[in-house]
């Protein structure tokens, strides 16, 4: 096994049982179904909400039932990207783990330690007998990836508990307790075609490294969807027949590509040749392996009009994407950014998604209202959707104190205490929950939501003895 000569075979078994399960958001019932009969085979009671939440219940150890009770939570999704040479089927398949003894990584997909670790570190800790603990209400909710539906959905009236520890942090030694809220907006325009006419190119932007829109934008990685329209800018005469980037809201795109038509193929290779030079120096630290090709395709029978596709182009040239500003009140922390996430061409119309987030709410629906007003000013249809507020930090919180205190205890070293330009769900669960006080911690995890994706082991076991040793400790 994979897992054989790490540390903490418990949490290693664990994630492997959840990985051989499919868990792509909104299709969490392979999951859902085996945390129930594990929790059945445990002796837990478990119960589900009526939007698929399951909430299991841990009754305290022999002597410390009157300990208030302490939540743990994570969610059951995953995104699930792969290599295009890949044959994995995410309905089906388990992941392919691989391990070299430092990192846990998958076999060309996305791992799915966003969260799949959450859920393991809590049937570790459930079921290891040395562990001591309070009342134990372990919350793993669904659809966390594509909008947050779970935590929206679930029934608060199965939560007793008014701490939470969240699980989906991703860097050890910090404590989160606040992070950004967010809303995701479309743009949408009705487009008719013409006989293709010129000289048929396919172009594709692929080797970025994409990543998480939230805990990355910062990172200034390229975005394969604004660089494709730099090219198609640049052109001097350009039809689109068809296009496409991006995968999930909260994924910095990774790949896109556009068929199109020009008038002269010599003028479009030599622009893609410089272009490619000032990406390959922009890019030689974030994003090395920046990659842009132009090349020959099949004459396609129509193209977008000429005046709508030059609308698109200019649409995906001049709406931002990035870091938008930096926090005044958090040191280092993204406050407002937003993610040009997925174009695409559907059924005669061509939609422009972007995923906008902030730690101050004002903030978040003026930077949504400036992409309006340049779409709309485009002749695009724009709607928003998903919206969800942000999570204020409060550092003189008790329960954060208690949090910091044992830390600094059981760890030898103090945490940093910050907010995250992520979206976490302890968040909403504080809004929805009166009295909740929540912190987020988690272990060191990178490249998530890409094929990439890869996990600190000694960290994972790390964070899970903390929280451990941090259980009996909640008075």
């Amino acid at each position: 096994m994979w897992y054989s000569k790490l540390g903490n075979k418990g949490l290693w078994k664990a994630f492997n049982e959840i990985s051989k399960h499919p868990r792509e958001s909104g299709n969490e019932e392979g999951v859902r179904n085996y945390i129930l009969s594990w929790a059945e085979k445990h002796s837990f009671e478990a119960r589900t909400d009526q939007t698929g939440n399951v909430v299991i219940y841990a009754p305290a150890t022999k002597g410390l039932e009157d300990l208030p009770p302490v939540a743990l939570q994570g969610h059951m999704d995953m995104v699930c990207v792969k290599k295009p040479s890949s044959k994995h089927d995410f309905l089906t398949d388990p992941i392919a783990i691989v391990t070299d003894g430092v990192t846990v990584r998958a076999k060309g997909t996305s791992l799915g330690a966003d969260n799949g670790i959450a859920i393991a570190m809590v049937m570790d800790i459930l079921t290891d007998k040395s562990v001591k603990h309070g009342p134990i209400e372990a919350i793993f909710t669904v659809e966390e990836e594509t909008g947050l539906t779970g935590v929206y959905g679930l029934d608060t009236e199965l939560v007793s508990a008014r701490r939470l520890i969240n699980l989906d942090s991703e860097e050890e030694g910090l404590i989160y307790i606040g992070c950004a809220g967010g809303l995701d907006l479309q743009a949408t325009m009705k487009y008719k075609t013409e006989a293709a006419v010129g000289t048929p190119l396919k172009v594709t932007v692929s080797g970025l490294l994409g990543g998480h829109s939230g805990s990355e934008i910062g990172k200034e990685r390229g975005n394969a969807i604004k660089i494709l329209a730099r090219y198609l800018n640049r052109l001097p005469s350009v039809s689109i027949a068809s296009i496409e980037g991006g995968t999930r809201h909260n994924v910095i795109p990774s790949s896109a590509s556009a068929v199109i038509t020009v008038e002269n193929k010599d003028i479009a290779l030599s622009i893609a040749s410089a272009l490619q030079e000032e990406l390959s120096n922009e890019y030689k630290v974030s994003d090395p392996g920046v990659t842009l090709s132009v090349e020959d395709t099949e004459m396609p029978l129509v193209t977008m009009k000429r005046k709508k596709s030059l609308r698109l182009i200019d649409l995906l040239f001049s709406a931002p994407h990035g870091v938008k500003a930096m926090s005044t009140t958090v040191k280092a922390v993204v406050e407002t950014s937003d993610n040009l996430a997925i174009v695409k061409m559907e059924n005669g119309k061509v939609i422009v998604d972007f995923s906008i987030r902030s730690n101050v709410d004002s903030r978040k629906m003026l930077l949504s209202y400036e992409i309006q007003c340049i779409a709309e000013n485009l002749g695009f249809k724009t709607k928003a959707a998903g919206s969800y507020p942000a999570w204020e930090p409060d550092p003189k919180s008790r329960f954060t104190k208690e949090v910091v205190k044992a830390y600094s205890q059981i760890v030898g070293k103090r945490p940093v205490v910050t907010a995250i330009h992520a979206g976490l769900e302890c968040g909403i669960i504080n809004d929805r929950i009166p009295g909740m006080e929540s912190i987020s911690i988690g272990p060191d995890l990178r490249d998530v939501h890409s094929v990439n994706e890869n996990l600190g082991v000694e960290s994972a076991e790390r964070i899970c003895d903390f929280v451990k040793k941090l259980l009996p400790t909640l008075r």
